[in-house]
């Protein structure tokens, strides 16, 4: 996400409470914006129209799509309509525009695939689900492993784990799905068929955090661990680091929360998810026998304590590993 197309998130807030209407162009093709408008109490994400385009839904309580005529232009508006969550909405607003103009989305496939799998989240304020605090622990200790490896833009810029993409990561030339354990083996949940599917072109690193229980003076806690990371960025990048933090369900309210103490049970593990690796595909499941196409979502439990590492491991991700990937 290219942070200066925006307006950072205190400013963004800071002029929603002058409840005045207001309109800000986000750089780049196609044409976008974000605008406010206190009359109706909503903020939004503005974008022209395609022929293709029909009516959007999302599902979703709080946020809404609807098509608009404006100087007899057809334009697509999606909306956040409860002004409690326009810190969160703005931040999703921002990587909806960014699939649109970055990565070449139509406006309704970057709705269906960065909104649509945040419901819960624009559905409410609940705390982070005691699995969510394990997994985020996990992708943070990657994130701020990865700061200098290549760099803190590329680094969080890559992470894509509160999007709710497929991988956790997208780095240079391999992607990285991060997955983290409390359990005394290396066991791991995997939620999808597809999540252990390599995207086009690009290999996928499973990295294996194994975590436990710490005392007072061990570890870290979630809170700690994202002040730690914070402190390791500044401007643009930092900005780019908080919007993804809150659609990952973090709220500021959370720091002073009783969050758990963990440290790392053993040092991360990487493994090469190729054919040999074990794990459920769309792939191999078509070859169990008839009927398996029918078999549309599975979750498992992948117990890697028996695998070894994968050899000849990217140099920088084993390099930022050995170097900050524990706690």
């Amino acid at each position: 996400m290219s942070d200066n197309r925006y307006l950072d998130s205190d400013h963004f807030m800071e002029v929603v409470s002058h409840n005045i209407p207001f309109e800000h162009p986000i750089a780049g093709s196609p044409r976008l914006s974000v605008f406010i408008n206190p009359h109706r109490r909503e903020i939004g994400l503005r974008a022209p129209r395609a022929s293709q385009d029909g009516k959007i839904e999302t599902g979703l309580k709080h946020l809404q799509c609807r098509s608009v005529l404006l100087a007899g232009k057809q334009r697509v508006e999606i909306i956040v309509d409860d002004p409690d969550m326009f810190a969160e909405g703005y931040a999703i607003l921002c990587l909806v525009a960014d699939r649109i103009q970055l990565a070449g989305r139509s406006v309704s496939v970057a709705v269906t695939e960065t909104i649509h799998m945040l419901g819960k989240l624009l559905r409410g304020h609940g705390s982070i689900s005691p699995e969510r605090e394990v997994g985020l622990f996990g992708e943070l200790v990657t994130l701020r492993s990865l700061i200098n490896y290549p760099d803190a833009e590329g680094a969080v810029g890559g992470w894509l784990g509160p999007s709710a993409e497929e991988h956790d990561f997208s780095l240079r030339e391999i992607d990285l799905e991060v997955k983290t354990t409390l359990s005394e083996g290396r066991a791991h949940w995997i939620s999808s068929l597809t999540q252990l599917v390599p995207s086009m072109g690009k290999p996928l690193w499973l990295v294996s955090h194994q975590l436990t229980a710490a005392g007072p003076d061990q570890g870290r806690t979630l809170a700690e661990l994202i002040s730690e990371v914070r402190a390791a960025l500044n401007g643009a990048v930092l900005a780019d680091f908080n919007r993804r933090l809150t659609v990952a369900g973090w709220r500021e309210s959370s720091v002073h929360e009783k969050w758990r103490r963990f440290r790392s049970r053993s040092a991360p593990v990487l493994y090469l998810v190729d054919e040999g690796f074990p794990c459920l595909t769309p792939a191999n499941l078509a070859g169990a026998g008839p009927g398996t196409s029918a078999i549309t979502e599975v979750r498992y439990r992948l117990d890697l304590s028996t695998v070894p590492p994968s050899p000849n491991s990217p140099s920088y991700v084993r390099s930022a590993l050995a170097s900050g990937g524990t706690v």
